[in-house]
C-alpha cells in the first residue's frame, strides 16, 4: 500500500508542477496586458515519455511557480477581490440605503448615532432614519467616487507581486522589449544572440546544433533527470533576485507580527502595545534588510533588547529569545547573508552574540542554565544560517557572472555573424549590380566613338547616361565600404535643401517637362529635415519619370506655417499609361506576372520608395499623402517640421 500511494505521488507531482505552471503563465499574460515588465516563457521542445515526465521536477523555475502561486499569488489575489468587491458593494449599498433599509429589523443604535455621540462626547440618541439613510447615502457616495482609485491600488498591488516573482531574475539582461524571456535561460546564448540578430548563417545554425544540448540552464527549458545540479543552480540564481527576496521578506514579516504579536503580549505577560511595537520592529527589520542592511541591523538588534528587557521578568518561558525572536533573527541573518556583503553579517552576528551575552550580566528572573542554553543555541543557529547564506551568496555571484559572460560571448558572436552575412551581402552587390553599372558607364562613355553618327541630342544623352552611372558607382563603393565595416569609408556631404533645384534641372535634362516653384530658405531648415524634402523630391520625380512618361510634373517646396511643404504632382502621361500607377497596387489595370500592368508599362518597383518615403517623413513626426488626383495623375504631398523634434 506504501508503495502504491508513493508511485501515485510520483505522477501527480508533475501534473501538479505543470498546473502551477500553466496558473504562473496565465499569471505573466495579464501582467503584460497591464504592461508589466514580464516576457513569455519558452521552453525547447522536451523529450517524450516516463522520464521526461519525471524530469520535471529538475525544473527549478516550475518549483518557483509552484511556490509564488501556492504562498504568495493566492493571499495577494484573495485580498484585493475581498477589499475591491467590499468597497464597491458598501458604496452601492450605502447610496441605496433609502430604499432597502426600511426592511431591516429595528434596532435603536444606528451607525450614525454612535458616530454622533463618539464626535460629541454625548450619550447615544436615536436620530432617525432620516439621518440614517442621509450618513450612509454620503459614505457611500464616498466609496463609489474612491472605487476606482482603490482598484487601480489593487491592481498596482498584484502587478508589483507579479512583477517581484515572475519577472526575469536579475543578471539574464532579459526584458519586455526582447521577444522570449526562454532565449536567454533556456536555449543556448550564441544561438539566441543570432535570432535575435536575425542572422541565419550556417555558423548559427552550426553553433545553436551543437551547444544546445548542453548549455541549458535549467530554466526556461524542459530539463532532464540527470541535469539536477544545474536546475538546482538555477533554482538558486533566479530565487536571488530582489524580487523574490522582497516576496519572501513580507511574507515572513507579515507572518511574524500575526505570531509574535500575540505570544509575546500573552505568554510573556508584555504590554499589548509594547508587544506590538516590538513585533513591528524585528518584521520590519526583515524587510530593510533587502535594501538597507546597516538600518535593519540596527533595527533587528534594537528590537531584540527590547524584547529581553520586557521578558527579563519571567519564568519558566523560553528567554532571554522567545522562539519568534529567534526565527526573526536567523530570517534576518539569512536575507543579509545572502543580499549583501559578509562584513554586515558578521557584525550582525557579532551584535546578536553580545547582546545575548549581556543579557546573561543583566538582572533577569529565569534561572542562568536555561538562559545560558537559549543564547548558546541561538547564536549557533545564527553561525550555521550565516554560513548557508554566505554559501549561497558566493553561488548567487558566480552564477550572475557565469550568465553575464554568456551574454557577452553570445553578444559577441551575433556581431561576428552580422559582419559575416554583411560582406557576403556587399561581395553580391559587388559582383552584380556594380559589374552592370560599370558595363553602362563604359558603354554610355564609348558610344560617341563607336557610333560616329550619333546627333549632338543623343551624345548630350549618352554622357548623362554615363554621368548618372558614374555617380552610382561613387555610392556604390561608399555603400559597400559601410556594409563591410570598414573605417575607411568616402565621406561626402549629404544632400540638402538648396539641392533641389539642381535635382530638377537634372531631371529636365531627360526631356521631361518639370516645373518648380522653390520659395524655400534653407537656413532655418535643418540639415535632416532639408535631406528628407530631397528624398522626397528625388523619388517623387524617379516615380513620375518611370510610371508616367511625358506627363508634365509640378514640384512645390514652401514653408507653410513653420512647417516645409512639400508637393510632386504629374498629369496623366501621355503614352497611355496610368498617371497613378506608379507603384501601387490596382492602377493601370492591374499587373501581370512580368511585373507590367494591362497597359503594357512594365513596373520596376515593388513600393518600396513610397514605404521609405513615409518612414523618413514619419521618422520627423511629419505627414505624408500619396494617390491619384481628379485629373489622372499622382501626387505625393509631404508636410516636414522646419526643425528635427
Amino acid at each position: 500500500m506504501s508503495t502504491v500511494i508513493i508511485w501515485i505521488g510520483v505522477l501527480l507531482l508533475p501534473l501538479t508542477l505543470y498546473v502551477a505552471t500553466g496558473f504562473a503563465n496565465l499569471t505573466r499574460a495579464r501582467a503584460r496586458q497591464w504592461g508589466a515588465p514580464i516576457a513569455e516563457v519558452v521552453r525547447r521542445p522536451r523529450n517524450r515519455g516516463f522520464r521526461a515526465w519525471i524530469g520535471v521536477m529538475a525544473d527549478g523555475r516550475r518549483w518557483l511557480d509552484l511556490l509564488f502561486e501556492t504562498i504568495f499569488a493566492l493571499p495577494i489575489h484573495l485580498f484585493t477581490f475581498a477589499v475591491s468587491v467590499s468597497w464597491f458593494f458598501a458604496g452601492l449599498g450605502g447610496v441605496t440605503f433609502f430604499f432597502w433599509g426600511r426592511f431591516l429589523p429595528p434596532d435603536d443604535t444606528d451607525l450614525i448615532d454612535f458616530v454622533s455621540a463618539w464626535v460629541t462626547n454625548s450619550p447615544l440618541t436615536d436620530l432617525g432614519f432620516g439621518a440614517e439613510a442621509t450618513f450612509q447615502f454620503v459614505t457611500g457616495l464616498v466609496l463609489l467616487l474612491t472605487f476606482p482609485f482603490v482598484h487601480h491600488a489593487m491592481a498596482r498591488l498584484e502587478i508589483l507581486a507579479i512583477t517581484a516573482g515572475l519577472a526575469p531574475f536579475e543578471g539574464s539582461g532579459t526584458s519586455a522589449g526582447k521577444a522570449r524571456a526562454g532565449d536567454e535561460a533556456g536555449r543556448d546564448p550564441s544561438a539566441a544572440a543570432a535570432a535575435s540578430a536575425g542572422l541565419s548563417s550556417p555558423a548559427a545554425a552550426g553553433s545553436s546544433s551543437g551547444s544546445g544540448a548542453d548549455s541549458s540552464s535549467g530554466f526556461g527549458t524542459e530539463s532532464s533527470a540527470g541535469s539536477g545540479s544545474s536546475a538546482a543552480a538555477s533554482l538558486l540564481s533566479r530565487a536571488g533576485s530582489e524580487g523574490w527576496f522582497w516576496l519572501l521578506s513580507i511574507f515572513v514579516a507579515v507572518a511574524l507580527v500575526a505570531i509574535s504579536w500575540p505570544v509575546t503580549a500573552v505568554a510573556y505577560g508584555v504590554w499589548t502595545v509594547t508587544a506590538m511595537l516590538i513585533a513591528i520592529g524585528q518584521s520590519a527589520a526583515l524587510v530593510l534588510a533587502v535594501r538597507m542592511p546597516a538600518a535593519a541591523i540596527v533595527l533587528g538588534v534594537m528590537s531584540s533588547a527590547v524584547g529581553i528587557y520586557a521578558t527579563s521578568d519571567s519564568t519558566g518561558l523560553v528567554w532571554p529569545w522567545a522562539t519568534t525572536s529567534i526565527l526573526a533573527l536567523l530570517f534576518l541573518h539569512l536575507i543579509v547573508g545572502l543580499r549583501h556583503s559578509w562584513l554586515h553579517l558578521v557584525i550582525l552576528w557579532a551584535a546578536s552574540a553580545a547582546l545575548g551575552v549581556l543579557s546573561l550580566i543583566a538582572p533577569h528572573a529565569g534561572e542562568l542554565s536555561g538562559a545560558l542554553a537559549n543564547v548558546i543555541t541561538t547564536v549557533s543557529l545564527a553561525a550555521g544560517i550565516s554560513a548557508v547564506a554566505v554559501v549561497g551568496n558566493l553561488w548567487i555571484r558566480s552564477r550572475a557572472r557565469l550568465e553575464s559572460e554568456r551574454r557577452l560571448s553570445a553578444e559577441e558572436l551575433a556581431k561576428r555573424q552580422e559582419l559575416e552575412e554583411r560582406n557576403r551581402i556587399a561581395q553580391e552587390l559587388h559582383d552584380v549590380v556594380a559589374h552592370s553599372m560599370s558595363v553602362i558607364s563604359v558603354q554610355a562613355t564609348t558610344a560617341r566613338y563607336r557610333l560616329p553618327d550619333l546627333d549632338g541630342r543623343s551624345l548630350e544623352e549618352f554622357d548623362s547616361i554615363a554621368g548618372s552611372a558614374r555617380q552610382a558607382l561613387t555610392e556604390m563603393r561608399g555603400l559597400l565600404a559601410i556594409l563591410r565595416g570598414g573605417r575607411d569609408a568616402d565621406l561626402a556631404p549629404q544632400p540638402v535643401l538648396d539641392d533641389i533645384p539642381a535635382l530638377v534641372a537634372s531631371t529636365r535634362g531627360s526631356g521631361a517637362e518639370v516645373e518648380l516653384e522653390f520659395a524655400a530658405e534653407s537656413a532655418g531648415i535643418s540639415a535632416t529635415v532639408g535631406l528628407t524634402a530631397f528624398r522626397v523630391v528625388q523619388e517623387g520625380l524617379s516615380n513620375a519619370l518611370r510610371h508616367a512618361p511625358g506627363a508634365a510634373v509640378q514640384v512645390t517646396v514652401r514653408p507653410v506655417d513653420e512647417q516645409l511643404w512639400v508637393a510632386v504632382v504629374n498629369g496623366a502621361a501621355s503614352n497611355g499609361a496610368h498617371g497613378g500607377g506608379r507603384e501601387t497596387a490596382g492602377h493601370g489595370g492591374g499587373p501581370d506576372p512580368l511585373g507590367g500592368d494591362r497597359t503594357g508599362t512594365r513596373h520596376l518597383g515593388g513600393g518600396f520608395g513610397l514605404k521609405g518615403m513615409r518612414e523618413r517623413v514619419e521618422a520627423l513626426d511629419g505627414t505624408l499623402r500619396v494617390g491619384p488626383t481628379p485629373e489622372g495623375g499622382f501626387e505625393v504631398v509631404a508636410t516636414l517640421p522646419t526643425t528635427t523634434p
